[in-house]
């Protein structure tokens, strides 16, 4: 079986090698790719100093390499080499440049009608059908906890108080859809 050594001076190169950019070393490495994973990668002589997230620029080619993952080759027992997984410059800011676009968006939805509108104008309208009863519970819990003046507060009482003596007549029925989207509104 070759050796190491022999990759190298077949196809090696002087890597310099930047962490948190400042040059440490320089290295001698080989390029290549896994043929099962098409995975492109840099094999290094087993002891050498590279870590996730290192920037290697080739002493001769000027091509820049980022170290994105690595692992120890292990042939009859020992290591072979030590194999850099790395994206190029472009490859880097394509990914870089798909984080920033990604985004993430919750949508916490609550009540019978709420509803998404992304990038559009909701011009629907709800009707809620409930008892009269239940119409003028809701009614005066939303005065309750959305009108603060006081006054404003007393009159609309007295008008879901006016209303609600009219219930179970024919009256109310034709109140009834008007004061469901107000209800809505408040």
């Amino acid at each position: 079986m070759t050796d190491l050594e022999s990759f190298m001076e077949m196809g090696g190169e002087q890597f310099e090698v930047y962490r948190n950019d400042i040059k440490i070393e320089e290295v001698e490495g080989v390029p290549n790719r896994e043929k099962e994973t098409n995975r492109a990668y840099i094999g290094f002589y087993p002891n050498t100093d590279i870590e996730v997230g290192d920037r290697l620029v080739g002493k001769i080619s000027k091509n820049k390499y980022y170290i994105d993952d690595k692992k120890s080759q292990v042939i009859q027992g020992s290591v072979f080499q030590l194999k850099g997984y790395y994206l190029t410059e472009r490859e880097l800011e394509k990914m870089e440049k798909e984080k920033k676009t990604e985004q993430t968006i919750i949508y916490n939805l609550y009540g019978a009608n709420a509803r998404i509108n992304n990038n559009s104008t909701d011009h629907s309208i709800n009707i809620v059908d409930m008892s009269p009863d239940d119409l003028f519970d809701e009614l005066r819990k939303s005065l309750k906890e959305n009108i603060n003046d006081e006054q404003e507060k007393a009159q609309l009482r007295e008008l879901v108080n006016g209303l609600e003596g009219t219930k179970n007549t024919r009256k109310l029925m034709n109140y009834t859809p008007s004061l469901s989207l107000a209800l809505q509104t408040i």
